[in-house]
């Protein structure tokens, strides 16, 4: 089973394989990658990774903040947090 499937049946750790391998600019990573663009909806989809402790969730909490402030209600549908 490739990562994109496995991603798909809802594996986070393979979510996390195939973010690093993505990142790394792997051509498996960037296969997969393309396998699961179709399935996007039209989404757009921000990974935000570093080393613990580096300010990733105060990062995303105020992406979010300026997010919903910019785009009113509609917005708080469209950001999910996993």
């Amino acid at each position: 089973m490739s990562l994109a499937e496995r991603v798909l049946a809802g594996d986070r750790l393979a979510l996390a394989r195939l973010l690093s391998q993505i990142e790394n600019e792997e051509p498996t990573g960037l296969d997969d990658l393309a396998a699961l663009y179709p399935r996007t909806g039209g989404a757009h989809l921000v990974g935000i990774t570093g080393a613990p402790g580096t300010g990733k969730s105060t990062l995303v909490n105020k992406l979010v903040m300026l997010m919903r402030q910019m785009g009113g209600e509609e917005s708080e549908s469209s950001i999910r947090i996993a």
